[in-house]
C-alpha cells in the first residue's frame, strides 16, 4: 500500500480545535495533580469526523518505511477526533515488545501480514545469556542504539522534522518513549518459557540477567529523553494518558508469578527505574491483584494501569493498595466505573475512566463478569 502521510496530517491539523485541547490538557493536569477530590475523571471531546477514508495498514509495513508507521499511529489520533473520545493524542516510534531484547541481540519473528500483529523477540541460547551475563559482570554494557534503539531513535528525529509544518499537531500530538517493557518480561523473552523454571534453577542467574537489563533499560531511557527533552520526568503522555513521573513499566509476565517471586527477583529492579526517572506507572494485563500491594509499595510509583479489572479483587485489594494510598488508576474500563456507581463506590477523583492499554483488546462493552449494566 502507498499513502501520503501528508494528507492524514493535513487532515488531523485542519480537525484540531486548540481551545478544546487546550480544555483537555488542563483537566488532566488537574486530574494528575489531584486536584479532583470526588468521583471520577472521563474526559470527553466534540466529535470531529474525518472525510477522508483511513485504510487499515499491516504492522509488518511500519517497519519497511517510517511513514507507515506513524501513520498506523496517527489513525488512534483519528478515531479519537472522529468519535469525542478522551484521550490526548499522542504517539511514539512503535515497533513492539523487542526493544531491550533487541539490545541484547534477540532476533524478531515476524508473523505473515494476515496476522497482522508485531513481532516477537526470540529466545535466546542459554549460552547466549550466560556469555551477556558475563560481559556485564566484567563492565561490558550493551549498545543502546544497538538492535532496535537506532531506528527508534531516527524515527523519534523523523517524527519532530515531519510535524514541523504543522503547528497545531507540533503542539497537541504529544512524542512518548517507545516500548521498554519491564524487567520481568524482558527476561522472559530473553530466556522463553524455561523462564519460569529457571527461577528455581537458576537464581543467581537470573538475579544477574536482571541486573543487565535494568541497565539497559535505563540507559535507553536516558539516551531517548536525551535526545526528546519534551518526553520529561515530571508529566508524561503514554497512549494518551497523563500520569505523574518520566517512565511506563509494563509487568505482565509478573503476573504469572507469586508475589515472592515477584519481591525476590524483580521488585528492587522496577524501583530502582522508577526513581531514575522521578516516579511513574506500572501496568499489567490480566490478574495481578496480588502484585498490587508489592507495587503500591514502591517508592513514586504515581498510577497503576491494569486492562481487566473483572479478573482482580478490586475491592479488596486494588483501591485499597491505590486509591486509599494516593496511586491513581489510570485507562479504567467504563464497566467498572458502572459497577462502582450502582455499589456506591467513591472512586475519590484518582480514577481516570478510558480505555486500558492493552494492544489486543479494545474495551468490553459489557461487564465480562455478567453483571448488570
Amino acid at each position: 500500500m502507498v499513502i501520503n502521510i501528508h494528507d492524514y496530517l493535513n487532515d488531523l491539523e485542519s480537525r484540531l480545535d486548540e481551545k478544546q485541547e487546550e480544555r483537555l490538557l488542563a483537566e488532566y493536569v488537574s486530574f494528575a495533580k489531584r486536584e479532583l477530590k470526588t468521583g471520577y475523571f472521563e474526559p470527553k471531546r466534540v466529535p470531529s469526523p474525518s472525510a477522508l477514508e483511513w485504510p487499515k495498514v499491516c504492522f509488518n509495513e511500519t517497519f519497511r518505511d517510517f511513514d507507515m508507521m506513524i501513520y498506523k499511529q496517527l489513525i488512534r489520533a483519528n478515531d479519537q477526533l472522529a468519535a469525542g473520545g478522551g484521550e490526548l493524542l499522542a504517539l511514539r516510534p512503535s515497533y513492539g515488545i523487542g526493544l531491550i531484547p533487541s539490545l541484547f541481540g534477540s532476533e524478531l519473528k515476524f508473523l505473515p501480514d494476515e496476522q497482522d500483529y508485531l513481532p516477537s523477540p526470540m529466545k535466546l541460547k542459554w549460552e547466549q545469556i550466560e556469555k551477556l551475563i558475563e560481559d556485564y559482570k566484567n563492565g561490558v554494557r550493551v549498545d543502546v542504539r544497538g538492535g532496535l534503539g537506532q531506528k527508534c531513535i531516527d524515527a523519534g528525529h523523523y517524527i519532530e522534522d515531519l510535524l514541523t509544518p504543522y503547528p497545531k499537531l507540533k503542539k497537541y500530538l504529544h512524542l512518548y518513549t517507545p516500548d521498554t517493557q519491564g524487567p520481568c518480561d524482558i527476561a522472559e523473552a530473553l530466556i522463553g518459557s524455561d523462564f519460569y523454571l529457571d527461577l528455581y534453577d537458576e537464581e543467581d542467574a537470573i538475579h544477574d540477567l536482571t541486573d543487565a537489563i535494568t541497565d539497559a533499560f535505563i540507559r535507553f531511557v536516558r539516551e531517548w529523553k536525551k535526545e526528546f527533552p519534551c518526553c520529561g520526568n515530571e508529566l508524561s503522555f503514554d497512549y494518551g494518558l497523563i500520569y505523574k513521573g518520566g517512565i511506563l513499566i509494563r509487568e505482565d509476565s509478573a503476573c504469572n508469578i507469586s508475589r515472592a517471586m515477584y519481591d525476590e527477583f524483580f521488585r528492587d529492579a522496577d524501583a530502582k527505574i522508577i526513581s531514575e526517572f522521578s516516579g511513574g506507572l506500572i501496568h499489567f494485563c490480566g490478574r495481578g491483584d496480588h502484585l498490587v500491594p508489592s507495587f503500591s509499595e514502591i517508592e513514586g510509583v504515581t498510577a497503576i494501569n491494569m486492562s481487566q479489572p473483572d479478573m482482580n479483587k478490586m475491592d479488596e485489594v486494588v483501591y485499597p493498595c491505590t486509591i486509599e494510598k494516593g496511586i491513581q488508576i489510570i485507562g479504567m474500563p467504563r464497566f467498572e466505573k458502572r459497577r462502582c456507581d450502582r455499589q456506591g463506590i467513591d472512586l475519590r477523583g484518582m480514577v481516570h475512566v478510558g480505555i486500558c492499554v492493552a494492544a489486543w483488546m479494545g474495551e468490553p462493552e459489557t461487564d465480562p463478569r455478567g453483571e448488570t449494566e
